[in-house]
Formats: C-alpha cells, structure tokens, sequence
C-alpha cells in the first residue's frame, strides 16, 4: 500500500447535550504524512520531440470507488447514530453529482459482529439506516467488531486501499475477545475467589476504574503477560456456567493475579493490535461514544482517546476527508527534465509557453493568459470562484524558483497553486507540453519509454521532479510528495535503414553510429519531411515560443 494518510481521530460525545468535540489533526515532522493519489504521464516524443505530460489528481488510473466501513458499539446513542447518518446523507448527495460510487458497510457489535455487508450509498442508502439503527443488547467485543470491519475492506480487492474508510465507534469498555465470544478465567478475591469475566476486573486488577498513566507502557506489560499465559486460562464467553458446574474450569493462580492479563486486559490489547493494524492499510478513526458505563469505567473511554492518539473530529470532517482529496492552498512544483543520456550526451527539456489544458472531473476549464506573477516569466488563470479569484494559477519560471515556505530551490518550472477543494470524485488533469532541445544526430537508441514512471527507469526524464505539497480539509499542512517520473526515447538511424550490427539497444547502438543519419520517436517519419517540416516551422516564427531554463554549472 501506499504510505497513506494514516488518520486515527477522536471524537468525544457528550451525552447531556448530543455535541461534539474536535481537535486538530496530529503532525510528523514539519507536516503530515499522507500519500495522495497522484499520477504522471508523458506521451513518447512525436517527430517534433514533443511529448505530452498529464499531472493527474487523483491518479488517472484510478477507480472512484470508495468504501467506509461504520464499526459501532451496541451502546452507541441515537444522538450519535443520527450523527453518522446525516454525514451519509450529505456524502450521498454530494456523490450523485459525480459517477462516483461509495459503498457502505456496517458492523455492530455486542458479543459477537453483526455485519450488514456494503450496500449502495446512492440506492440503498434505507437499507443502511436500517442497519445503523437496529437494537442489540448483552455484552460487548470491541475486538470482535473491529475484526469484522478489517474482513470487509481487506476482502474488498477491486477499491484501492487510500479509498477504504473505518470508523469504529465505542465507550471502549470490552471484556471479551475474538469473533467468537472468547474470556480468560482469571481469579480474583472479593467476599471469595472469583474467576467470572467482566469489566469490573479492571478494578479487582488495578485497585480503581481510574486509566493507567502510560497507556504505552501498560500495553507493552500486558502483550507479555497475554503472550505469557497464551491460551491456557481461555474459555468461550458463553460456557461458563456450564463449565463452572462441571468443575472443568482451568483458571489463574488467586495469589499471584497481577501476574497475569483477566479478560479486559486482553481485549483491549487485541482491539489496540487489530486497529493499529488497520490503519497501516486504510483510514482509520476512532471515535469516544459518550455513555453512563464510560462515566464509571473511566479507563474505557480514555482507550478510546489513547487510540485515536488524542485527535477529535466531526463527522462533517470524516465527510470532507471521504469526499475531498485536498483542500484549497495545494501546490504542485514541477522541474523541467535534464540530465545526461545513455550514451553519456546532455539532454534537456524545454516547458512550451502555451496554455496548457486543465480539466475537473472531465470538464476543460478555461484558461487564459494573465499578468506574470513576481519573478514568474508568465502566468496562466483557470476559471473563476466567484469571488474575482481564480480557481486554479499556473506561473512559470524560465530562471527558477524558490519555494516560500520550505526555501526549496527549483531549475525551470512551474507551480500550479490550487485555490479550491479537489474531490476524490472529480480529478483534476493539467496537461502540457514539454520539447526535448538538441537531439543527438548520432545513429542509436536514447533513453527508454516508460509513459508512468511506474518502472523507475533512468531516463530520459521529461521532468526531474514534479513535487505536490498538500494540504488537507480544514488546512493541516502535509509532507512535500513526489509524483512517479515517465521517462521517453527516440531512436537515430542510420541513413539507409538497418544495418548488421543495428541490435535496438540503446547503450550498443549508440557506441555504433554514424554521421548521415535518420531519426525516429514516437513516430515513424521521413528525415527529409523532418526537414522540411522544421524549416516550415521556423518560416512560421514563433506559432509557439519555447522558453530555455538557464543553464547551471
């Protein structure tokens, strides 16, 4: 998977009066980590060495599809629940303006899972109320729920893994363990020995329902006592009384019960090891459901907290993170290619200074030529929001650039500032042109044609780095990104066709040549009709103007 913008947010619900809390998003380094879906291609250069380039947002290739998986405890409110809903609501109308698709998935759980598999959100969108809304009861399996949640996206192969979406809901009070309802006898002293599982062994264990102080540390001390002991002590939730009558039993020591993990324990390990889990593969959030039990069992809800490592959110911005790829303020820095081929001959790649083409969800939108921006040599707008603003800016600069907030410096480029949100829905397509100077008239083979950059060849590079410096819904600034590097070729030939010897690779048939040659790229052609074509194109002065990067030693 990609590294992926891995989000474990919290959300704190206040029973009394159905709001909630939210924070800002954590930071890594200067900025957040994420890996937006981006794409680069270049089309193989054409008789003019001119090879088109498409940055995509999200990636070209892309299926909108996107998955959410809702996990919520038994307990959660009607408050809550209409919470999510109305956020599905909005999500839905927003994606029937698309030809997006979001399918929903929900999963409550007690002890056991009880999964309504995905659904529709556009046409059976009924059917997922339904599910949010059904009443259970008895006992609750925070593990059991999560792991029924990662089966659905893991099992969901056709969307990729950046489009899949968990939000597990729960007070965080659990004393049972996997799919089937699982327990560890683990004894304690009251008025006598006792060995039944519930969330009042936290405080036979630890003296209060007060959280431990180091939610790390407690999680290290108790994978080795849960380790330790395996499964030795374990029976299904379900039998005990049975087993209990029956005198088969097998439960820990009375005397040394610090030493071993009871059923709380376990459950929250097994729930912390199984989102930890998930959110390596897919965004995650966790959520604090507000509840009368989370007021007594103050450790449940502080787990909760812990493990959406102290981060609040709204579902309108789960909404936002669902439907919006970035926000407004993106930008993509893109460096014109150059560099030394295979036969050991500089090469170089020149932007065309022309309105490049921009689209939104397959839409053009229009372009136009504006004033230079400062230090830019010119600078393009697309569209209008409304407010004189433009929805997208393209500034190039021949000489260079040098990023305001990172004092990153780039040769020839050109940034491209986004100045609205871009749906996961509705990619955003900005293709140009780039135009290789001075081509080799040596007979041989330069460079390798790989139109993604998705086999990591060495050139020849139409673009030495397009960098995406993102950000987010609600401003987090994320980490500078780098898009894949397409790379093309041509191929000189030696007047008069093939000769012996001619085997078509680049290093052999670049030592081979020959003055008195032919050229081929992308296309076939005539060398006397390049000729001719290159003269017409120069009597034509200047249909477009190539600007050169200044060049440094």
């Amino acid at each position: 998977m990609k590294l992926r913008k891995i989000l474990t947010l919290a959300l704190s619900a206040v029973m009394a009066t159905g709001l909630l809390t939210s924070v800002s998003f954590g930071q890594t380094g200067t900025g957040q980590q994420w890996d937006v879906s981006k794409s680069k291609t270049a089309t193989q250069l054409d008789k003019d060495f001119i090879s088109d380039v498409t940055l995509s947002l999200p990636a070209a290739e892309e299926q909108l599809v996107s998955d959410v998986v809702l996990v919520l405890d038994k307990s959660t409110s009607a408050a809550l629940e209409e919470q999510a809903l109305a956020m599905l609501r909005e999500l839905k109308g927003q994606v029937e303006e698309t030809n997006a698709k979001v399918k929903v998935g929900v999963v409550i759980f007690n002890k056991e899972a009880h999964v309504t598999d995905f659904k529709d959100l556009a046409t059976e969108y009924d059917t997922i109320e339904a599910a949010v809304k059904q009443d259970i009861s008895s006992g609750t399996n925070t593990h059991a729920g999560l792991l029924a949640g990662k089966e659905m996206l893991d099992n969901d192969t056709d969307v990729d893994d950046s489009r899949k979406y968990l939000i597990f809901v729960s007070d965080g009070i659990t004393y049972m363990y996997d799919s089937e309802p699982t327990a560890t006898a683990w004894s304690f002293m009251a008025d006598a020995v006792n060995d039944w599982a519930g969330p009042d062994n936290w405080a036979s264990k630890y003296g209060s329902n007060e959280a431990p102080d180091n939610w790390a540390a407690w999680l290290e001390e108790t994978g080795a006592q849960v380790e330790a002991q395996g499964t030795e002590y374990e029976y299904p939730y379900d039998d005990y009384e049975e087993l209990k009558a029956a005198g088969s039993l097998n439960a820990t020591p009375v005397d040394s019960s610090a030493d071993y993990a009871n059923s709380v324990d376990k459950a929250l390990w097994l729930t912390y090891q199984t989102y930890q889990q998930c959110a390596e593969s897919y965004n995650c959030y966790a959520m604090t459901a507000g509840s009368s039990s989370g007021e007594q069992y103050l450790w449940g809800p502080s787990f909760m907290e812990y493990l959406s490592g102290g981060e609040d959110v709204s579902f309108d911005s789960i909404k936002n993170d669902i439907y919006y790829l970035l926000d407004a303020g993106s930008k993509v820095i893109d460096e014109m290619g150059y560099g030394t081929d295979n036969a050991g001959n500089s090469y170089d790649f020149d932007f065309v200074d022309e309105t490049p083409v921009l689209t939104v969800g397959g839409i053009q939108i229009e372009g136009v030529e504006s004033t230079a921006a400062d230090g830019a040599t010119s600078s393009y707008i697309f569209g209008d929001k409304g407010d004189g603003e433009p929805r997208f800016m393209l500034d190039y600069y021949r000489d260079g650039y040098t990023e305001e907030t990172g004092g990153e410096t780039y040769g020839e480029c050109f940034v491209l500032t986004v100045n609205e949100p871009v749906s996961q829905f509705s990619p955003v397509q900005l293709t140009y042109s780039v135009k290789l100077m001075d081509p080799s008239t040596e007979p041989g083979t330069y460079g390798q044609y790989d139109a993604d950059g998705s086999e990591g060849l060495s050139g020849l590079y139409t673009n030495n780095q397009a960098v995406l410096l993102p950000v987010a819904t609600g401003g987090a600034v994320g980490e500078a990104e780098l898009f894949p590097m397409p790379t093309v070729s041509y191929t000189v030939e030696k007047t008069g066709g093939t000769q012996p010897g001619d085997t078509g690779d680049a290093d052999t048939d670049a030592d081979n040549g020959s003055k008195g040659s032919g050229t081929k790229t992308g296309d076939d052609f005539n060398m006397l009709a390049f000729v001719g074509a290159a003269l017409a194109a120069a009597a034509a002065a200047g249909a477009t103007v190539l600007i050169r990067r200044r060049k440094t030693d």
